[in-house]
């Protein structure tokens, strides 16, 4: 497609543009945050090492991640606004969504390079500000995964032939589920002082007993079966495991596991990969989750709402940082460390603990709530 005056892409072309936009801020941070300290030293990003003592020039990749991520922040907030309400393809704003990217990548990198003239104080508001809206971010992925999950269902129930596969899918997930178990007991509760560990572990068997009961229970939701149980225990299950992950380590609860820089740079590379793809995925849910199109959807409307993508990937911007500087704000240790010490132990497992509960919810909604539609 020949370039014009606002460079439009198919919209399905432009949420891979802003997809890999972003893994790249991402992957600038990282390297800014691990090995930027000899580029870092200016006002007022040196200003951190007032508040350390002795003064650790770490802390200057900190600041530089916090400004990333306020810059993309507020990129995506104003494409928010800008493409509010947009659902047509004949909507005079869509070349908003589609187009302008020469215009837009100035933009987004005008305005990353202009909050590394703010003062530290305001990028810690935001800090504080962006673990609310990670919080926010994590809940719409929870109940984006359990729609697409039930989606999933109901298209292999319809068919006859998914029969075997189903059942089989279904005791598989179980299965696999239930050895991740043994395994986090083994290595991450090896001894009876392992108290939180082990309850940590057991919490997720027992919501698992809780809501796969439902699930076969008579007044369990029409849409949900044993499948969905699975998909929910076995999504959970890694939750608990990523999270066991994060603790610190140094006692005999936290395996130090094996000193292999290829495979920790590998897990790393894949998860901030895994992070943009999910946003990505999640801000074209409307969409991206049809198993079968519908031949009776309007042709002019969008496969999935810019407005939603857009907020999807401001509020990723803010979980992006949590991951790099860590939910407590005080940094990472180490070079490709994500997402580890306590505060994001707790964040994962609340986590989890909300997806089994959302769940179950979504089981006896239409117990409680009789007089909506469900």
């Amino acid at each position: 497609m020949a370039c014009c005056g606002i460079c439009a892409v198919p919209v399905a072309w432009a949420q891979w543009l802003y997809f890999i936009c972003f893994i790249a801020v991402t992957c600038v941070s990282w390297v800014l945050r691990d090995y930027g300290a000899q580029w870092l030293d200016i006002s007022p990003l040196n200003k951190c090492l007032e508040e350390t003592s002795p003064p650790n020039p770490s802390c200057m990749g900190q600041e530089a991640v916090l400004r990333m991520a306020f810059g993309t922040f507020m990129f995506f907030a104003l494409l928010l606004l800008l493409t509010l309400g947009v659902t047509s393809k004949s909507s005079k704003r869509l070349p908003l969504h589609t187009g302008f990217w020469p215009l837009k990548i100035l933009l987004w990198g005008g305005l990353i390079g202009s909050t590394f003239a703010m003062n530290n104080d305001v990028l810690d508001g935001f800090g504080q500000a962006a673990r609310v809206f990670s919080g926010f971010f994590i809940v719409l992925q929870l109940v984006i995964i359990l729609d697409f999950i039930y989606v999933v269902n109901a298209w292999l129930v319809e068919r006859r032939s998914c029969a075997f596969p189903l059942v089989a899918v279904t005791l598989l997930l179980i299965c696999g589920s239930f050895v991740g178990i043994g395994f986090l007991f083994h290595h991450y509760a090896p001894q009876g002082s392992c108290s939180l560990n082990i309850w940590f572990i057991t919490s997720i068997i027992l919501l698992f007993l809780l809501y796969g009961f439902i699930s076969v229970s008579p007044i369990r939701h029409e849409s949900a079966g044993l499948f969905t149980s699975a998909c929910v225990f076995a999504h959970t299950t890694y939750y608990v495991w990523s999270a066991l992950n994060s603790e610190p380590r140094g006692d005999a609860c936290t395996p130090d596991g094996t000193n292999n820089s290829a495979i920790t740079i590998i897990g790393f590379v894949v998860a901030m990969v895994a992070l943009g793809f999910s946003t990505m995925s999640s801000g074209t849910s409307s969409g991206a989750f049809d198993l079968e199109k519908d031949s009776d959807i309007d042709d002019d409307k969008l496969a999935y709402r810019p407005d939603f993508f857009h907020g999807m990937f401001m509020l990723a911007s803010c979980y992006m940082m949590m991951l790099l500087v860590g939910w407590d704000l005080e940094g990472q240790a180490g070079e490709f460390t994500l997402d580890a010490g306590w505060a994001s132990t707790w964040v994962k497992i609340a986590a989890a603990w909300l997806c089994g509960l959302l769940y179950v919810w979504s089981l006896i909604a239409h117990r409680v709530l009789k007089n909506r539609q469900f």
